[in-house]
């Protein structure tokens, strides 16, 4: 062999390991982000939460031990996880219940903890919690 060809041997020995290395890096990235896709489909399919039925979300919702729906009330029994959340946070499940009832029904909702009403979510004023006076009477917030 010439030196011109001895010369091209040893460029195209130092590039091979650095083409090898780059492929492999390239199929196990490929692998590990592939991988994935099969396992979804054996996955168990739980509701989300969000939906439509204000029934359906209802019976999902960890924060909610019962409801009646029967009347044009909606009456929710919450449990202590909703009673622990910030004020914002009862609003706002208070105002998305109030939201998908009123899309069927004129009535307003209810929030109950232990059968005593703590809040109400009606048209004219929207979320009210209920407060609780020093003698332990619970009173509507004006």
């Amino acid at each position: 062999m010439n030196e011109r060809m001895w010369e091209l041997v040893n460029h195209v020995g130092l590039i091979r390991p650095a083409l090898w290395s780059t492929v492999l890096g390239m199929l196990l990235v490929a692998y590990g982000c592939a991988s994935d896709s099969h396992e979804m489909g054996s996955a168990a399919n739980y509701p989300s939460g969000i939906s439509e039925d204000v029934e359906q979300q209802l019976k999902y919702d960890a924060r909610v031990d019962s409801f009646d729906a029967s009347g044009e009330d909606l009456v929710v029994d919450v449990n202590d996880a909703w009673l622990s959340s910030p004020p914002g946070m009862q609003e706002r499940s208070a105002g998305q219940w109030y939201t998908m009832w009123h899309a069927n029904h004129r009535g307003k909702v209810i929030v109950q903890h232990d059968g005593n009403k703590i809040a109400t979510w009606t048209s004219e004023s929207g979320y009210k919690p209920e407060t609780k006076s020093k003698g332990g009477e619970s009173h509507s917030e004006g």
